[in-house]
C-alpha cells in the first residue's frame, strides 16, 4: 500500500499553520470509517487495509499536531532533509551554553531561573514564527530546516529544566 501524504490524507492544507480542530476532526471520522466493528464480515485482506490504514491516520495525525515533527515533515516534502545539516550558528549554540550554564547553576535565584525559562520560551515562539513564515510565506525550506534545528534544541532545553 503506497503512503499517501499525510496533509492529503487528513484533507488538510500543505502549510505549517495547522487548525487543530480541524486535524482532530479528520482524525476522528477517519477511523470512525476504519473501525474493527466496521469490518467484522470482511475478508482478511480489508482487515489488513483497514488496519494499515488506521495505523497511517495515527501517524499522519502525530506527524502534523506537533509543530516539530511538521516542520520535519514539510521540509522534507520540499526536499530537504532538515536533520542532515549539523552546523549551527555560533550565537545560537553560544546563547544555549549560556541558559545551560545558568539553570545548572546550583546558586542561581528562583527569580533568576523563572526568568531564564521565560526567555528561553519567548525564543521558542520567535523561532516558531520563524519556521512558519520560511514554510508558509517565503518558500524557503533551507531557511525552515535551519530554524527547525534551533526550534529542537530550545525545546529539548525546556523539557530538561526540572520544575
Amino acid at each position: 500500500m503506497a503512503q499517501k501524504n499525510y496533509f492529503e490524507l487528513l484533507n488538510q492544507p500543505q502549510t505549517f499553520a495547522v487548525d487543530s480542530l480541524s486535524l482532530q476532526k479528520a482524525k476522528t471520522l477517519l477511523l470512525a470509517r476504519l473501525h474493527p466493528d466496521r469490518f467484522v464480515n470482511a475478508g482478511p485482506v480489508e482487515k489488513r487495509l483497514a488496519e494499515q490504514m488506521s495505523v497511517q491516520v495515527n501517524e499522519a495525525y502525530q506527524t502534523l499536531s506537533d509543530d516539530i515533527k511538521r516542520a520535519l515533515y514539510l521540509c522534507e516534502l520540499n526536499g530537504v532533509n532538515a536533520l542532515a545539516e549539523r552546523a549551527m550558528a555560533p550565537e545560537f549554540l553560544e546563547k544555549q551554553l549560556t541558559w545551560r550554564a545558568i539553570l545548572d547553576d546550583d546558586e542561581t535565584s528562583e527569580p533568576v531561573r523563572a526568568s531564564i525559562i521565560e526567555e528561553i520560551g519567548r525564543e521558542q515562539d520567535k523561532i516558531l514564527q520563524r519556521v512558519a513564515k520560511a514554510l508558509d510565506v517565503d518558500h524557503d525550506t533551507k531557511a525552515a530546516a535551519a530554524a527547525t534545528r534551533e526550534l529542537m534544541f530550545v525545546s529539548k532545553l525546556l523539557t530538561q529544566i526540572p520544575h
